[in-house]
C-alpha cells in the first residue's frame, strides 16, 4: 500500500519565503543606510576639518611663528581641540610640528596622498590608519602660502571612532526596528493563516464529499471574496454533477427497461414455439414476425447506445458529416420509419415542410434525432390522436418541431 507523504502547509512555505525576503530586504536597506550615514558624517567631518585647518593656517600666517616655536604653537592648540590632531609640514615634507607626536621622530610626509594633493593646490583628504596614534583617522590637508618663504601644509585629523560609535548605535536601532517588523510579519501571517486556512480545509473536505458522490451538503459563504468564489464554483459543480448523476441513473433505468422489453418478448415467443407452436404454420409465421420486429427494436436500441458512446468519445468535427440537406426529404424519411408504429396505435402521423427548405447538418444524426422525438411522441400519446412534424425557416436558421397530444416532458427533465 502506498504511503502518502507528509506535505507542509503551503501557507508556511509562503510565510517562510516572505519572511526571508523581508529579512534580506531590510538587511540590505540597513547596510545601505549605514553606508550612506558613514558617507554623510565623513563628508561633514571633512568639511569641519578643512575649515579648522584653514583657520589654523590663517593664525600661523598672522602671527608668523618661526619654525622653532611651531611645536609650541601646536601643543597650545591641543587643549582647544582635544580630538583634532594638527600637523604642519613644509613643502619638502618635513614635519614641523604635530600636536600628538614628536616631529623629530616622524618620517617625511612628502609622499602622503593628502600632502601631495595640498601641495598641488587641492584640498587633500584620505582615511588611513595612523601608526603614530594607532587609530583610523580622517586626514584633511590644505596649503598655506607664506609671503616670506615657501608654503606650508596644515593638516588636521580626527579619529573615526566617533563615527563608528554613532553608526553602531544607529545599527542597533535599525536592528530593533528589523526585529519589530519581523514580529509584525509573523503576527500578520498567523492571523492570515487562521483566517484563510480553516475555510480552505472546509473546502477540501467538501471537495472530497463531492468526489464520493455526496452532493447534498453544500459549502457555506465566506467573507474572503476569492475563497467564496471558489466555494461557489464547487457548489455549482456539485449541482451539475448531482443532475448528471440523476440523469445517468434515469438513463440506465430506461435503457434497462427498453432492453428488457424486446428481450422478454423474444424469449417468450421462442419458448412458445419450442413448446409446439412451431407446428402450426400460421402461428409460426405470426410469432416469427413478432420476434423479427422485437429483434429490430433491440438492434435499434443498441445502435442508439453505440451512437451515444461514439458522440461522447470523439470530437464532434471527427464525427459529424456536415453537408447541405433537403429538410422535407429528411422529414419524409422519418415519416416512413415511424408510420408503422403510429398505425399500431391509430395515430395520425403527418409532416409539414416547404419543399425548398435546406439545412446544413449531418443527415444520419438529424434523422435519428427526429425519429427519437417522433417515437417518444407516439409512445406517450393516446390512441386515435395525431403527431405532426414541422420544418420552418426562421431568422436565425431552421426550426424542427414535433407536436403531439401527450402529457409532455417535465421542465426539470429537459
Amino acid at each position: 500500500m502506498a504511503v502518502r507523504q507528509h506535505r507542509k502547509h503551503s501557507i508556511w512555505l509562503y510565510y517562510g519565503a516572505s519572511v526571508a525576503i523581508i529579512l534580506v530586504a531590510l538587511l540590505l536597506v540597513t547596510l545601505y543606510v549605514a553606508d550612506r550615514f558613514r558617507d554623510f558624517f565623513s563628508d561633514h567631518l571633512e568639511t569641519v576639518l578643512e575649515a579648522r585647518a584653514r583657520s589654523i593656517g590663517l593664525d600661523i600666517q598672522a602671527e608668523r611663528p618661526l619654525p622653532d616655536n611651531l611645536e609650541t604653537y601646536c601643543l597650545v592648540l591641543k587643549p582647544t581641540d582635544p580630538d583634532i590632531r594638527v600637523t604642519v609640514v613644509d613643502s619638502a615634507g618635513t614635519v614641523l610640528c604635530d600636536s600628538e607626536a614628536d616631529p623629530a621622530q616622524m618620517e617625511n610626509h612628502r609622499q602622503r596622498p593628502e600632502i601631495m594633493a595640498a601641495l598641488n593646490g587641492h584640498t587633500g583628504s584620505v582615511i588611513r590608519f595612523s601608526n603614530t596614534v594607532r587609530a583610523q583617522l580622517l586626514y584633511v590637508a590644505v596649503l598655506q602660502n607664506r609671503p616670506d618663504s615657501k608654503p606650508w601644509v596644515v593638516r588636521t585629523a580626527l579619529p573615526l571612532s566617533s563615527i563608528e560609535e554613532l553608526l553602531e548605535e544607529m545599527f542597533h536601532k535599525l536592528l530593533g526596528v528589523l526585529l519589530v517588523l519581523v514580529a509584525a510579519v509573523f503576527a500578520v501571517s498567523i492571523y492570515l493563516y487562521r483566517k484563510i486556512n480553516p475555510p480552505l480545509v472546509e473546502i477540501r473536505h467538501g471537495a472530497e464529499r463531492f468526489a464520493r458522490g455526496r452532493f447534498e451538503v453544500h459549502l457555506p459563504e465566506y467573507p474572503v471574496r476569492e475563497i467564496d468564489e471558489l466555494a461557489g464554483d464547487l457548489n455549482r459543480m456539485a449541482i451539475q454533477l448531482d443532475r448528471l448523476e440523476n440523469l445517468r441513473l434515469d438513463f440506465v433505468a430506461n435503457v434497462s427497461h427498453e432492453l428488457k422489453t424486446p428481450v422478454t418478448t423474444i424469449v417468450g415467443f421462442v419458448e412458445t414455439l419450442l413448446e409446439g407452436a412451431k407446428d402450426s404454420p400460421e402461428e409460426l409465421d405470426h410469432f416469427l414476425e413478432i420476434i423479427s420486429r422485437q429483434a429490430d427494436r433491440l438492434a435499434a436500441i443498441i445502435d442508439d447506445l453505440l451512437t451515444l458512446s461514439r458522440l461522447e468519445s470523439a470530437p464532434l468535427d471527427e464525427i459529424l458529416d456536415l453537408s447541405e440537406q433537403n429538410l422535407k426529404e429528411i422529414l419524409e424519411s422519418c415519416y416512413q420509419i415511424c408510420r408503422a408504429r403510429a398505425d399500431e396505435k391509430h395515430i395520425s402521423l403527418k409532416f409539414v415542410c416547404p419543399a425548398a427548405l435546406h439545412v446544413y447538418a449531418d443527415r444520419s444524426l438529424l434523422t435519428q434525432a427526429v425519429v427519437n422525438l417522433v417515437d417518444n411522441a407516439i409512445k406517450y400519446s393516446l390512441d386515435n390522436t395525431s403527431v405532426v412534424m414541422r420544418g420552418a425557416g426562421t431568422g436565425a436558421g431552421v426550426q424542427i418541431a414535433v407536436t403531439d397530444n401527450g402529457p409532455g416532458i417535465d421542465e426539470r427533465h429537459l
